[in-house]
């Protein structure tokens, strides 16, 4: 059972306002941000000491989908985004920084995309309010009310 313990970190002003702007980037609070960090700064296990192309080139390999890709690569310190460029990249996580593109692996986005039969999900198109396909008029003709027959 994990325990946890209240602790009391000095830290500057600066260090502390990135702490919380980049938990708030990643949706979770600034102690699971920072227990985040720690872990893989200070996780040697040998999964970790393994070069970062092998736990990419794994986490792909193992993946049925964008979002378990997604989680695999999270465990591993890693996620997926969009580069600047254009193509995919793979960057660092918690802290986002760029690693490198998805092609220095030999993988390419349209592979991906075949694998998973989806496009990458942030570019997934999105429900509108608004249905694109007009709807018919009434084609049930309407019944006339008080009407006699004679």
């Amino acid at each position: 059972m994990d325990t946890r313990r209240t602790v009391t970190v000095a830290m500057p002003e600066v260090l502390l306002l990135a702490l919380g702007s980049a938990a708030r980037a990643a949706g979770c609070s600034p102690s699971d941000y920072l227990c985040a960090v720690l872990r893989g700064a200070l996780d040697r296990t040998s999964a970790r000491l393994r070069s970062e192309e092998e736990v990419i080139q794994r986490a792909v390999n193992l993946s049925a989908d964008w979002v378990e890709l997604q989680r695999r690569l999270r465990a591993a310190g890693f996620v997926l985004r969009r580069a600047p460029e254009g193509g995919l990249a793979v960057y660092s996580w918690p802290i986002e920084r760029a690693i490198l593109p998805l092609k220095a692996l030999g993988l390419g986005e349209a592979d991906l995309t075949l694998r998973y039969g989806t496009r990458f999900p942030a570019e997934a198109p999105r429900q509108t309010a608004v249905s694109p396909i007009p709807r018919p008029a009434c084609t049930f003709p309407r019944r006339r009310r008080n009407v006699r027959v004679a």
